[in-house]
């Protein structure tokens, strides 16, 4: 099966990964355009410590899952993944920036 940006093959793990992965990151994209509401209420509710913890131990996870998704894409030799993982990594380094 051929990958349809690329138009060459692409192990089916990889494809898996980077739609997992893309998903992953549009549910964060979808969670930061709320992330003023729901900081300010945890804010209130005197909660905001917890959050920022937790949301920062979910970034460091998903970006662990990049990082280890690319790693794996050496390991296979895919070399046609390794730009999606690295792009996607720096998508989701950048985007607490925009957001944040």
């Amino acid at each position: 099966m051929t990958f349809p940006i690329l138009g060459t093959a692409m192990p089916k793990r990889h494809r898996n990964l980077i739609a997992l992965v893309t998903v992953l990151t549009f549910i964060r994209m979808v969670f930061a355009s709320f992330y003023p509401f729901i900081y300010a209420y945890f804010n209130t509710q005197d909660l905001l410590s917890p959050f920022l913890l937790i949301l920062q131990i979910l970034r460091l996870l998903l970006y662990l899952l990049i990082f280890g998704c690319g790693l794996r894409a050496i390991a296979d030799k895919a070399n046609r993944a390794l730009p999606f993982y690295l792009l996607l990594f720096f998508f989701n380094l950048i985007t607490p920036f925009v957001f944040g």
